[in-house]
């Protein structure tokens, strides 16, 4: 684990390298006042410059998207590492956010279509992502986080420790979602606004921050998987259905604390399901 960990960071560092000499020397594609033809493909390699400053709006749209995303302090606007051939610019994006689109068959590696994103420091990335996405946060370090009309399948890893990022908001998944260590974000707020489908949420990892989560709306069957430390308390609101715990004290009144709240310790993370229609599991992760 910590050889893979090292090797990523590795990687992220090389490809903050590259995008900031790419646009130093001037061989990225300014696409701030439109770039080039929107009919044309980026090949693998290519360097795009997005627009918004510390203010960035994007959206992605293609099946078997893997998309890392990283922040550096020498920016000071984002820009994007075209990995894989075959995207192009979606100029039926919302106005004000960056659009780039995949083209079926467009990949050289299976499937996949692989994009790298790196913003300045403390910034607010917003990102709609439509069509099956695996979503790398890679010591990432922003004021907001929003995830806008998810659809499909999303997949958000936060294997890696070293993001900061103050607030986090996923505002609907309509597919498929499943989340690993978000507890590495190291957030102060995390909302879902709405989840339908199946889901697997895990809230391990470096979580040193007082942390206020909100589930606002469950329609499907899944799993809220939540760390023995720090102490945590959970509460659900509303069920239609069934909530199995595991490893958790129930505390009466559909609310649960983990060992470390039920131990004693101070209840550094409330998380609030508002409603939820199907079987949820709670369960005390493993660290």
């Amino acid at each position: 684990m910590l050889t893979r960990t090292r090797n990523r960071r590795a990687l992220t560092a090389i490809v903050i390298g590259l995008l900031i000499l790419a646009g130093s020397v001037i061989v990225s594609i300014v696409s701030r006042n439109g770039g080039i033809d929107a009919g044309e493909s980026y090949t693998a390699g290519t360097v795009l410059e997005l627009p918004g400053g510390s203010s960035v709006r994007m959206s992605v749209t293609g099946g078997s998207l893997e998309i890392t995303v990283g922040t550096s302090p020498s920016l000071s606007s984002g820009r994007i590492l075209v990995e894989s051939d075959g995207f192009r610019k979606d100029t039926r994006a919302k106005v004000g956010t960056y659009g780039l689109r995949a083209a079926v068959g467009s990949s050289r590696e299976g499937n996949t279509r692989r994009l790298t994103v790196v913003v300045p420091d403390n910034s607010a990335l917003t990102l709609t992502l439509v069509g099956d996405a695996h979503l790398v946060l890679n010591e990432a370090r922003l004021r907001e986080l929003v995830l806008a009309g998810v659809s499909s399948t999303l997949e958000m890893d936060a294997s890696d420790p070293g993001s900061v990022i103050d607030d986090v908001r996923v505002q609907s998944v309509t597919g498929d979602f499943s989340a690993q260590r978000l507890g590495n974000l190291d957030m102060e707020r995390l909302t879902v606004g709405s989840m339908t489908g199946t889901y697997d949420l895990d809230l391990s990892g470096s979580l040193r921050r007082h942390c206020d989560i909100s589930l606002q709306r469950i329609v499907g069957n899944g799993t809220v998987r939540i760390p023995g430390t720090p102490g945590t308390r959970l509460t659900v609101r509303n069920i239609v259905g069934e909530i199995v715990p595991s490893g958790l004290t129930d505390d009466g009144q559909k609310t649960f604390l983990n060992s470390s709240a039920a131990g004693g310790a101070e209840r550094q993370v409330i998380l609030e399901i508002g409603s939820v229609v199907g079987q949820i599991k709670l369960v005390e992760a493993q660290q």
